[in-house]
């Protein structure tokens, strides 16, 4: 992990005593968020992996119901009910 010197940035008290108490403070450039100061405490300690495995995904996915055969056709038959798609669906209309 980089690291800076605390003599090369200047930290607000009060955004520095809000990190001493686990707040994340967070660092605005033109009303963007562009840094978080966290409590080093605070990273990169995850007690519980996120997300699934890939496996997990693939064996539901193997275990999910087959389409329906003739959703394709109704589709077909909505699509001629309305006729057709706009060329630009995202398009204002």
């Amino acid at each position: 992990m980089p690291a800076i010197s605390s003599d090369e940035v200047r930290i607000p008290r009060h955004a520095r005593e809000a990190v001493a108490r686990h707040e994340t403070v967070v660092v605005f450039n033109r009303e963007r968020a562009v840094l978080a100061l966290v409590h080093p405490d605070d990273v990169g300690h995850r007690s519980t992996p996120r997300g699934r495995p890939v496996r997990a995904v693939a064996e539901a996915l193997r275990s999910a119901p087959e389409p329906d055969p003739a959703f394709a056709s109704d589709m077909a038959d909505v699509l001629r009910s309305v006729g057709g798609v706009p060329e630009d669906p995202w398009a204002h209309s």
